[in-house]
């Protein structure tokens, strides 16, 4: 006697879908009962679960352990969107089903995985459901869309409101805590202390737990829904199948909705918060900048392995110490070699005194300022020759995208054509794979060119700075560590007579430098 199990699955929660399920339960205990060469062996149901992921299904990983453990031979389901909507799931699960000695029967798909041509009908099947998956992430993100427009609010409730039918209203025993904690920043206490003010209030936090979470206050902080903002897309689902989501970098325009809602906070002290807030971070970076104990440490590298140089006390070649930098791969293996483990280590570039350092620099700088009017007619000729090489990609991008549409097509007429037994399953694969291969070769080359007029469009931004950045090199007076700080990128080093100092542009702190790094090199000084 086969035993025999199914499986269900409804991708809601709502009330008609968990009576559609209690359905599919029914049916499926009559239909194995009724097949007296069957032993029912039970169900396995995933209730309000998107099929687009097997790892997120619990009962479904759980009816693989099973299968694994052989306590089934064969296994039932609605249809393939019941099993998975996502192909390459389908394909790999009935696969190992199969290797398990497990068939699957799809039932309105009248698909057995243990046929013959099941695994090609199957794949197409698959392909629909899973282009049906999208095709209805895409309906509800236009719905979702059009609803935050009109300032239905989507996602948590934030601390201080009570959501209910997607509008926000105050509660108004936790805006007093909201009040409280904005008041209590501007007064000058930092995230820390206004959390240890709540816990000494007694105020429980905003999951009810007794102590408050930093993060958690610098997020309300921030949060513009307290001055009757809604701003919406501020994270977005990247992928259907998968559901990650990520921090929304420009991928979609946010969605924004003045006087959505009755504020707690006052803009004018919503905005003194949110400069209190930058202050008191640029305060914290510029300590940090500065917090090195030398001027040179992290931007001394080397040429040959990119280590950087680490400072030292030389106390051997004089009665009196001298200061050097030394690359931290060769001061920790000596010169290059082959370890035991087969792996190169070490680095033969040499030691370089500071006092090396700082007067190649300063040559440097000084050949920049008397030389402004050259350097930024050079530097500039080399930014529009990378625009120029970046922008004259126009064509290519257009028969890159024609291409894809092409291949797109050409693949859902041989679809078309397999299932109308126009063509074999041998040419079908030799085909399909073809045009997958092609599909695969112009994705990469649209993300390169992508890349390319992104590249292009920052270059262009950075075109009217050059001047700027020069100019303020030039007014500089008086050398020193302070100049260094805020001049000077970083130096590659080659030897003490062979050096690359890439500048920054000074107060200003445009980082035109960085992309078009600007080399002047000592050996070409003399």
């Amino acid at each position: 006697m086969k035993r025999v199990c199914a499986y269900c699955r409804v991708s809601t929660e709502q009330d008609d879908q968990i009576n559609s399920l209690e359905n599919q339960k029914r049916y499926f205990e009559d239909y194995i009962s009724r097949n007296l060469e069957w032993e029912f062996c039970g169900l396995y149901v995933d209730e309000g679960i998107s099929g687009t992921s097997a790892e997120k299904r619990a009962e479904f990983m759980r009816m693989v352990a099973d299968a694994e453990a052989r306590k089934f031979d064969l296994l039932l389901t609605k249809e393939i969107s019941r099993f998975a909507r996502n192909t390459l799931d389908s394909i790999f699960y009935t696969r190992k089903l199969k290797e398990l000695g497990v068939g699957v029967v799809f039932m309105n798909d009248n698909i057995n995985t243990l046929d013959n041509d099941a695994e090609l009908r199957l794949t197409i099947m698959s392909s629909i459901a899973q282009e049906e998956s999208r095709k209805t992430s895409e309906r509800v993100r236009w719905g979702q869309r059009r609803q935050m427009e009109k300032g239905v609010v989507f996602g948590a409730c934030p601390y201080g409101y009570n959501l209910k039918g997607g509008k926000l209203t105050i509660n108004e025993d936790k805006a007093k805590t909201v009040r409280l904690i904005f008041d209590l920043y501007l007064s000058g206490m930092g995230v820390q202390l206004v959390n240890k003010e709540l816990e000494n209030r007694g105020i429980p936090a905003s999951d009810g737990a007794a102590r408050w979470k930093n993060p958690t206050i610098l997020r309300m902080l921030k949060n513009e829904k307290y001055i009757g903002v809604l701003k919406q897309k501020k994270r977005i689902t990247v992928d259907y199948l998968s559901h990650k989501r990520k921090v929304n970098e420009g991928e979609e325009k946010c969605i924004i909705v003045e006087n959505s809602h009755v504020p707690i906070i006052e803009k004018e002290i919503f905005d003194r918060v949110q400069n209190e807030l930058v202050r008191r971070k640029n305060k914290t970076v510029e300590k940090s900048r500065y917090s090195n104990r030398h001027v040179w440490s992290g931007k001394v590298k080397c040429a040959y392995c990119n280590s950087s140089f680490k400072r030292k006390i030389n106390n051997s070649t004089s009665n009196s110490s001298q200061i050097i930098w030394q690359c931290s791969e060769a001061e920790k293996y000596g010169k290059e070699k082959i370890n035991a483990q087969g792996k190169k280590v070490g680095c033969n570039c040499k030691i370089v005194p500071e006092w090396v350092l700082r007067e190649n620099f300063l040559a440097v700088l000084n050949v920049v300022i008397e030389n402004k009017d050259f350097v930024v007619k050079e530097l500039k000729e080399r930014v529009r020759r990378a625009i120029a090489e970046c922008s004259n990609k126009g064509d290519e991008l257009k028969e890159v995208l024609a291409g894809l549409d092409k291949l797109s097509d050409r693949k859902s007429r041989l679809i078309e054509m397999r299932l109308d037994k126009l063509i074999s399953l041998a040419e079908y694969k030799k085909a399909y794979a073809g045009y997958e291969k092609q599909q695969n070769h112009l994705q990469k080359r649209l993300s390169v060119l992508d890349s390319e007029n992104k590249l292009a469009a920052d270059l262009k931004q950075k075109l009217d700075s050059i001047d700027q950045a020069i100019e303020n090199l030039a007014r500089l007076i008086e050398f020193g560590d302070s100049i260094c700080s805020e001049v000077l990128h970083k130096v590659v080093v080659e030897g003490r007579e062979k050096m690359s100092f890439y500048l920054t542009a000074g107060e200003n702190k445009d980082p035109v430098f960085f992309k078009i790094p600007l080399l002047i090199r000592q050996d070409l000084l003399r």
